[in-house]
């Protein structure tokens, strides 16, 4: 079931034409949390047949960045500082799931971390990435 949260994430990223061209879906939201899911695409597969890791690279962000959504005020929205990424093994096939949450939420910025796992709940990457807090 859709909750405000989702509703308002929805709403945000129908503007977001980049996650709409790769695919990515919202599987679940709350405070401070958030699950995306990316089904396969052979589009996604650099030369070696492996989902490129700039794919990994915009989940983390985008998974973090979600779950940032859902503690800030209405008034402000976040934009990614820093961001970094450890790969540990390629996918080759079948859907990919994000899950990222927010480990602190400051004056200024906001930290969170997240993780890409397979179908198989095997840990395929893993993150941490900084929002700066501006004003609407």
């Amino acid at each position: 079931m859709k909750n405000d949260l989702w509703q308002r994430e929805e709403n945000l990223m129908k503007n977001n034409n980049f996650r709409q061209l790769i695919g990515v879906q919202i599987q679940h939201i709350s405070i401070g949390a958030a699950v995306l899911t990316l089904p396969f695409n052979e589009k996604l597969l650099q030369s070696g047949k492996m989902v490129h890791g700039g794919v990994f690279s915009v989940l983390i962000d985008a998974v973090i960045g979600t779950a940032v959504r859902t503690v800030l005020e209405d008034n402000t929205f976040g934009v990614t500082a820093e961001m970094n990424i450890n790969y540990f093994r390629p996918v080759t096939e079948g859907a990919i799931q994000a899950k990222g949450k927010v480990v602190n939420k400051g004056r200024l910025l906001v930290v969170g971390i997240g993780d890409i796992v397979d179908e198989k709940g095997r840990l395929l990457a893993t993150g941490r990435a900084t929002y700066a807090i501006k004003e609407s």
